[in-house]
């Protein structure tokens, strides 16, 4: 991930990983589980976000290497 710029600009408490061609963002929980809430295909030309919840608000640019993270406004 060191090479990716990150815009969090949500108010929660969010980690990002990356494994093989894919990168996660997840929200961990204080039982040690965690939450996906989006799931990034590098595989994939396009810049396709797979959303796993609906508070969320995320864009990539894989040209870039960069990710953004909102919360949507309710």
């Amino acid at each position: 991930m060191t090479n990716w710029k990150i815009n969090n600009q949500s108010h929660r408490h969010l980690m990002i990983q990356e494994h093989a061609n894919e990168i996660s963002i997840v929200e961990p929980y204080h039982n040690g589980s965690f939450k996906i809430l989006a799931e990034i295909n590098l595989n994939q030309t396009s810049n396709e976000v797979q959303l796993n919840d609906e508070n969320l608000y995320v864009s990539v640019s894989k040209e870039h290497k960069e990710i953004n993270i909102f919360d949507k406004v309710k």
